[in-house]
Protein backbone atom coordinates (compact mmCIF):
# COMPACT_ATOMS: atom_id res chain seq x y z
CA UNK A 1 0.00 0.00 0.00
CA UNK A 2 2.79 2.14 1.03
CA UNK A 3 4.79 1.29 -2.19
CA UNK A 4 1.27 2.78 -4.40
CA UNK A 5 0.78 5.84 -2.63
CA UNK A 6 4.50 6.55 -3.08
CA UNK A 7 4.23 5.56 -6.71
CA UNK A 8 1.26 7.56 -6.83
CA UNK A 9 2.62 11.02 -5.19
CA UNK A 10 5.79 10.56 -7.64
CA UNK A 11 3.34 10.63 -10.41
CA UNK A 12 1.43 14.02 -8.97
CA UNK A 13 4.87 15.56 -8.84
CA UNK A 14 6.19 15.01 -12.41
CA UNK A 15 2.61 15.88 -13.67
CA UNK A 16 3.02 18.98 -12.02
CA UNK A 17 6.53 19.75 -12.52
CA UNK A 18 5.59 19.29 -16.60
CA UNK A 19 2.63 21.65 -16.17
CA UNK A 20 4.97 23.97 -14.37
CA UNK A 21 7.58 23.44 -17.27
CA UNK A 22 4.58 24.28 -20.36
CA UNK A 23 3.24 27.39 -18.44
CA UNK A 24 6.41 28.73 -18.13
CA UNK A 25 7.37 28.27 -21.71
CA UNK A 26 4.46 29.76 -22.68
CA UNK A 27 4.96 32.73 -20.63
CA UNK A 28 8.53 33.19 -22.52
CA UNK A 29 6.94 32.56 -25.50
CA UNK A 30 3.95 34.97 -25.03
CA UNK A 31 6.77 38.02 -23.45
CA UNK A 32 8.97 37.20 -26.87
CA UNK A 33 5.79 37.51 -29.74
CA UNK A 34 4.65 40.63 -27.21
CA UNK A 35 7.68 42.31 -27.75
CA UNK A 36 8.39 41.12 -31.99
CA UNK A 37 4.58 42.55 -32.42
CA UNK A 38 5.50 46.37 -30.98
CA UNK A 39 4.69 49.00 -33.61
CA UNK A 40 5.50 52.49 -33.89
CA UNK A 41 2.51 54.49 -34.35
CA UNK A 42 4.13 58.05 -35.00
CA UNK A 43 3.27 59.05 -38.49
CA UNK A 44 5.71 61.88 -39.83
CA UNK A 45 6.05 64.34 -42.38
CA UNK A 46 9.49 63.91 -43.33
CA UNK A 47 9.98 60.83 -46.07
CA UNK A 48 12.99 59.15 -44.84
CA UNK A 49 12.06 59.02 -41.20
CA UNK A 50 8.52 57.84 -42.27
CA UNK A 51 9.83 55.19 -44.46
CA UNK A 52 11.75 54.12 -41.49
CA UNK A 53 9.22 53.54 -39.26
CA UNK A 54 6.98 51.66 -42.07
CA UNK A 55 9.80 49.62 -42.26
CA UNK A 56 10.59 48.68 -39.17
CA UNK A 57 7.29 47.55 -38.37
CA UNK A 58 7.11 45.54 -41.38
CA UNK A 59 10.17 43.69 -40.38
CA UNK A 60 10.42 42.61 -36.96
CA UNK A 61 12.92 40.48 -37.58
CA UNK A 62 15.26 43.24 -36.36
CA UNK A 63 13.84 43.45 -33.28
CA UNK A 64 15.02 39.54 -32.74
CA UNK A 65 17.65 38.30 -29.50
CA UNK A 66 18.36 35.32 -32.43
CA UNK A 67 21.74 36.30 -33.79
CA UNK A 68 20.98 34.65 -37.37
CA UNK A 69 17.39 36.01 -37.44
CA UNK A 70 18.57 39.56 -37.11
CA UNK A 71 21.54 38.99 -39.09
CA UNK A 72 19.25 38.09 -41.90
CA UNK A 73 17.29 41.18 -41.31
CA UNK A 74 20.18 43.62 -41.48
CA UNK A 75 21.44 42.14 -44.47
CA UNK A 76 18.32 43.34 -46.22
CA UNK A 77 18.06 46.26 -43.78
CA UNK A 78 21.67 47.51 -45.59
CA UNK A 79 20.15 46.50 -48.53
CA UNK A 80 16.81 48.08 -48.90
CA UNK A 81 18.42 51.57 -47.38
CA UNK A 82 20.66 51.72 -50.18
CA UNK A 83 18.10 51.57 -52.41
CA UNK A 84 15.81 54.46 -50.94
CA UNK A 85 18.70 56.25 -50.96
CA UNK A 86 18.18 56.67 -54.91
CA UNK A 87 14.69 58.22 -53.55
CA UNK A 88 14.79 61.95 -54.76
CA UNK A 89 12.37 62.73 -51.55
CA UNK A 90 15.41 60.86 -49.50
CA UNK A 91 16.92 64.53 -48.06
CA UNK A 92 13.73 66.55 -48.22
CA UNK A 93 12.83 68.16 -45.36
CA UNK A 94 15.50 65.75 -43.44
CA UNK A 95 17.50 68.52 -40.97
CA UNK A 96 20.98 67.85 -40.53
CA UNK A 97 24.16 70.04 -39.44
CA UNK A 98 27.04 71.59 -40.98
CA UNK A 99 30.01 69.50 -38.87
CA UNK A 100 32.82 70.34 -41.41
CA UNK A 101 34.04 72.85 -44.26
CA UNK A 102 36.67 72.57 -46.33
CA UNK A 103 37.95 73.63 -49.93
CA UNK A 104 39.03 70.88 -52.06
CA UNK A 105 40.79 70.66 -55.68
CA UNK A 106 39.51 68.08 -58.11
CA UNK A 107 41.97 68.81 -61.11
CA UNK A 108 42.07 72.10 -62.38
CA UNK A 109 38.44 73.23 -60.62
CA UNK A 110 38.18 74.26 -57.01
CA UNK A 111 35.37 73.28 -54.86
CA UNK A 112 34.05 73.84 -51.45
CA UNK A 113 33.12 70.91 -49.42
CA UNK A 114 30.87 70.10 -45.87
CA UNK A 115 30.20 67.03 -44.11
CA UNK A 116 26.64 67.58 -43.39
CA UNK A 117 25.25 64.74 -40.44
CA UNK A 118 22.49 64.26 -38.23
CA UNK A 119 22.12 65.85 -34.74
CA UNK A 120 19.66 65.28 -31.45
CA UNK A 121 16.86 68.04 -30.74
CA UNK A 122 15.27 67.38 -27.19
CA UNK A 123 11.92 69.60 -28.66
CA UNK A 124 11.61 66.70 -31.08
CA UNK A 125 8.80 64.53 -30.60
CA UNK A 126 10.07 61.17 -28.37
CA UNK A 127 7.82 58.88 -30.31
CA UNK A 128 9.18 59.53 -33.55
CA UNK A 129 13.07 58.04 -34.75
CA UNK A 130 14.37 61.39 -36.05
CA UNK A 131 16.60 61.57 -32.80
CA UNK A 132 17.62 57.96 -33.43
CA UNK A 133 19.03 58.19 -37.03
CA UNK A 134 22.92 58.54 -37.89
CA UNK A 135 23.31 59.84 -41.48
CA UNK A 136 26.32 61.61 -42.94
CA UNK A 137 26.68 63.78 -46.26
CA UNK A 138 29.44 64.72 -47.92
CA UNK A 139 28.76 67.62 -49.90
CA UNK A 140 29.95 68.61 -53.05
CA UNK A 141 29.25 72.54 -54.33
CA UNK A 142 30.04 72.83 -58.02
CA UNK A 143 29.52 76.47 -58.02
CA UNK A 144 30.14 79.31 -54.82
CA UNK A 145 26.52 80.61 -54.92
CA UNK A 146 25.17 76.94 -53.91
CA UNK A 147 27.61 77.51 -50.60
CA UNK A 148 25.93 80.93 -49.63
CA UNK A 149 24.77 80.99 -45.98
CA UNK A 150 26.87 77.80 -45.06
CA UNK A 151 27.90 78.15 -41.54
CA UNK A 152 30.21 75.47 -39.44
CA UNK A 153 27.20 74.37 -37.30
CA UNK A 154 24.44 75.35 -39.15
CA UNK A 155 21.53 73.78 -39.28
CA UNK A 156 19.73 73.21 -43.02
CA UNK A 157 17.91 70.89 -45.82
CA UNK A 158 19.69 70.03 -47.93
CA UNK A 159 18.60 69.79 -51.97
CA UNK A 160 21.19 67.76 -53.33
CA UNK A 161 22.09 64.87 -55.88
CA UNK A 162 23.97 61.50 -55.39
CA UNK A 163 27.12 62.56 -56.58
CA UNK A 164 28.37 58.25 -55.49
CA UNK A 165 26.63 55.63 -54.48
CA UNK A 166 27.34 54.97 -50.34
CA UNK A 167 28.67 51.34 -49.02
CA UNK A 168 26.61 49.42 -48.14
CA UNK A 169 28.44 48.46 -44.67
CA UNK A 170 28.10 51.83 -43.57
CA UNK A 171 24.20 50.91 -43.07
CA UNK A 172 23.76 49.67 -39.55
CA UNK A 173 21.59 49.06 -36.97
CA UNK A 174 22.45 49.62 -32.93
CA UNK A 175 20.85 48.02 -30.10
CA UNK A 176 20.93 50.51 -27.03
CA UNK A 177 19.20 50.61 -24.13
CA UNK A 178 17.46 53.95 -25.26
CA UNK A 179 16.68 52.60 -28.15
CA UNK A 180 18.06 51.29 -31.67
CA UNK A 181 20.10 53.61 -33.61
CA UNK A 182 19.44 53.21 -36.93
CA UNK A 183 22.72 54.42 -39.16
CA UNK A 184 21.78 55.13 -42.61
CA UNK A 185 25.05 55.05 -44.44
CA UNK A 186 27.36 57.79 -45.45
CA UNK A 187 26.32 59.29 -49.40
CA UNK A 188 28.88 61.74 -51.71
CA UNK A 189 26.12 64.38 -52.83
CA UNK A 190 26.40 67.14 -55.16
CA UNK A 191 24.66 69.87 -53.08
CA UNK A 192 22.31 72.40 -55.36
CA UNK A 193 20.85 74.26 -52.37
CA UNK A 194 20.77 74.89 -48.79
CA UNK A 195 17.90 76.19 -46.90
CA UNK A 196 18.46 77.14 -43.02
CA UNK A 197 16.00 75.79 -40.58
CA UNK A 198 14.83 78.75 -38.35
CA UNK A 199 15.89 78.15 -34.70
CA UNK A 200 16.32 80.21 -31.52
CA UNK A 201 19.15 78.34 -30.83
CA UNK A 202 22.46 79.65 -31.60
CA UNK A 203 24.38 76.97 -34.19
CA UNK A 204 28.24 78.44 -33.25
CA UNK A 205 28.50 75.13 -30.98
CA UNK A 206 28.10 71.83 -32.74
CA UNK A 207 25.58 69.16 -31.10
Amino acid sequence: MTNVTSTAIRKNDLKATLLMILLVSLFVACAGKKKAETKITYKSKIFTEQFLIDYVNENQDLNSDDSLTFANALDKFQRDIKGVSNNPDFLVDFPLQATNIRDTVMGNQSFKMATFETYNDPLRDKNGLLNNIQLRVNGIFQFPDQAYGLALGGKYYLKAMIYKQGKRKDVNLYKKEGGPIYNLGVYPMAVKELKPIPSKIETASLN
